[in-house]
């Protein structure tokens, strides 16, 4: 399990233990942002009559900015711009107790007894709508409230504002969709393609989708063997994409490119049923074509 797993985590999984990591000194309120420019109400701008409210976001060591911190609701779309690290990755997410949340999520990942509570528990009190690295696009439906930025590698933070009237914005409609069922596995809309991928998570926990490309060969005695395996394999290639970590409900539209490979679909996050479990040693995988 171990080859497999290492590679998905330097996408998504380590990095985001990282941040459950450094929990103790994320103390920063949603809502101190806004307290901090000495106003007593919110201005939300509007995007772009009749299309997506774009917001470029970026970070740093110290920091993650949107360049728009106070807009209204509807859907929205995000550009990561720069990021502080090479494989750094910004995540939105929303939540009344971030230090809380990423102790959670921290023993969620030890995978010691009581972890699979503690993702359950996570769950209940955070929603994370998508992310991505530097070049990522995505859109997603948020609605009023405060959010964090945060950066997955560094924990650096920043905080936005959505509030007002619902902007009428209808989402990019995606060539292809990728869905997670309330059993935990993935489906497909047939072979992945176009230029906008969809990831709906219709399960009852948080997934992401980490798509490696793989030889032609591959099936799906070769995936499960690779899971019982230290080492990584042989039969990964170069390039795939990534689905940052989504919530359960959350439905999102990313911009991406697929190349014409066969892809392995799986998922790491830690199962809110059993200790210790990753959701691919529970079956969360599918070989796909794409392109």
């Amino acid at each position: 399990m171990k080859g497999l797993e290492v590679k998905a985590s330097r996408r998504l999984s380590a990095t985001v233990l990282a941040g459950a990591l450094a929990a103790s000194g994320l103390a920063l309120a949603p809502t101190s942002a806004t307290a901090a420019d000495g106003q007593s109400e919110v201005v939300a701008r509007p995007g772009a009559p009749g299309k997506p409210k774009i917001v470029k976001i970026r970070s740093t060591d110290r920091k993650a900015v949107a360049n728009d911190d106070r807009f209204r609701p509807g859907v929205t779309e995000f550009r990561v711009t720069e990021t502080a690290r090479r494989h750094s990755t910004i995540i939105i997410v929303k939540t009344d107790d971030l230090d809380r949340a990423f102790k959670l999520l921290d023993k969620a990942f030890s995978g010691a007894p009581g972890s699979a509570d503690a993702m359950k528990k996570f769950d209940r009190i955070v929603t994370i709508y998508g992310g991505g690295g530097k070049g990522a696009r995505w859109q997603v439906k948020l609605s009023q409230g405060s959010y964090y930025l945060l950066d997955t590698r560094t924990n650096s933070l920043g905080t936005f504002t959505v509030k007002g009237e619902r902007r009428g914005a209808k989402m990019q409609k995606a060539d292809s969709t990728i869905s997670t069922t309330k059993d935990n596995q993935f489906r497909t809309s047939g072979r992945l393609s176009g230029k906008w991928v969809g990831f709906h998570n219709n399960s009852r926990e948080i997934h992401f989708v980490d798509a490696s490309r793989v030889a032609e060969r591959v099936t799906g005695s070769d995936v499960r063997e690779a899971l019982e395996s230290p080492d990584q394999p042989k039969w990964i290639k170069p390039g795939g994409f990534t689905f940052e970590v989504q919530s359960p409900g959350i439905e999102t539209v990313y911009r991406q490119d697929v190349r014409e490979s066969k892809y392995l679909l799986i998922c790491f996050m830690p199962s809110e049923e059993q200790d210790g479990v990753p959701h691919a040693m529970m079956g969360m995988w599918k070989l796909v074509h794409g392109g």
